[in-house]
C-alpha cells in the first residue's frame, strides 16, 4: 500500500471543493449560527442544532444538514451549548483557534473532554459515545487570556474526499469472462465510514471487453461501468463501503491481456487522520 504525498495542486483542489466551509465561512446551503451571550454556564447554554450532513450531500456540493457554530472565547470565558443527539457514536468537529472542550449529559456527567490544537488547515473530528438519546451540553474554553475565534459542529461527522486506486494485476481474457476479487475490508489505511461515490477503470481499451461490472459484496450493490469510458458517478446514495469486499467482472469480447487499475473515489468522516490518495 502506498499513501501518496499530497502536492500543492491537490491540496488547493481539496480545500476549494471539500473544505470551503472552513476557509471561506460555510458552504452556500449550510446552516450557521453565531455564539450568543449569555451562555457562560450549563443553565444558560445556547440551544443549537445537531450536525447531520451526509456523504451524498458533500459529494453533490450541498450540505443542507450541516450545522456550524462560530464563536469567540478565552481562558476567562466559557461558552456553553445545548444540543439534542441520537444515541450512538457522535462527533465534535473543531477548527480555527485552539480550545478546550467538555461534553456532559443531561445528568451533568462528563461524557468526553479534550483539547483541540490546530495542527493543519483542515478540521479535526473527535468521536464520543452518546449512551442515550437526549440533550447534551458542550463547554468551550480558550487556552489563553487573549480572545480567539473558534468553529465547531456537534453530532454527525463532517466529510472530506479521497481516491483509492487498486492495481488488479494482469488479466488474461481467453474465451470467457474473468472475475477479479478485491478485498479491502481489513485495510487500515482506509478511514472507517468511507463511502464510494464514483468508480472508474483505466488500462482497458474500449474494445478489449464487452463490459465491466463492479460489485460491492458487502452492500450487495452492482455498478455497470459505461461502455468505452469505463466510468460511473453519482453512487453516494448506494452507501457502498470502500472498506468492503469487491468483485470486478470483465465480460469477454476477444482474446487479449491487459493490466487494469480500479479507481474508487470516496467520502469519509474527518477525524484525526486526513487522507488524499491511497494505492494498493
Amino acid at each position: 500500500m502506498i499513501r501518496k504525498t499530497k502536492n500543492f495542486k491537490a491540496l488547493i483542489t481539496v480545500v476549494m471543493v471539500c473544505c470551503i466551509v472552513w476557509t471561506n465561512g460555510i458552504t452556500a446551503k449550510a446552516q450557521s449560527v453565531s455564539e450568543t451571550e449569555p451562555n457562560d454556564s450549563m443553565d444558560t447554554a445556547q440551544l443549537i442544532q445537531a450536525n447531520y450532513e451526509t456523504a451524498a450531500q458533500v459529494v453533490n456540493g450541498s450540505r443542507p444538514n450541516q450545522y456550524v457554530v462560530k464563536g469567540n472565547t478565552s481562558n476567562n470565558d466559557e461558552d456553553w451549548y445545548k444540543v439534542y443527539l441520537n444515541a450512538g457514536v457522535q462527533y465534535i468537529t473543531c477548527n480555527d483557534k485552539p480550545f478546550d472542550y467538555e461534553i456532559y449529559n443531561s445528568n451533568n456527567n462528563l461524557v468526553s473532554s479534550g483539547t483541540y490544537t490546530k495542527s493543519r488547515l483542515f478540521p479535526v473530528g473527535y468521536s464520543f459515545k452518546a449512551t442515550s438519546e437526549g440533550y447534551y451540553y458542550v463547554k468551550i474554553k480558550g487556552l489563553t487570556s487573549a480572545t480567539s475565534s473558534y468553529i465547531l459542529l456537534v453530532g454527525g461527522p463532517t466529510y472530506s474526499v479521497g481516491t483509492c486506486s487498486v492495481s488488479l494485476g494482469s488479466v488474461n481474457m481467453s474465451g470467457k469472462n474473468v472475475t477479479v476479487p478485491v478485498d479491502l475490508r481489513f485495510k487500515s489505511a482506509i478511514p472507517e465510514g468511507s463511502i464510494v461515490y464514483e468508480i472508474s477503470m483505466s488500462g482497458v481499451k474500449s474494445n478489449s471487453v464487452n463490459g465491466i461490472t463492479v460489485k460491492n459484496s458487502t452492500s450487495n450493490n452492482t455498478v455497470v461501468l459505461s461502455n468505452y469510458s469505463w466510468y460511473k458517478s453519482g453512487l453516494a446514495s448506494m452507501n457502498m463501503p470502500l472498506k468492503g469486499s469487491w468483485q470486478i467482472n470483465f465480460t469477454y469480447n476477444k482474446n487479449t491481456t491487459f493490466t487494469p487499475k480500479l479507481s474508487l473515489l470516496f467520502a469519509y468522516p474527518l477525524t484525526l487522520d486526513y487522507v488524499d490518495n491511497i494505492e494498493f
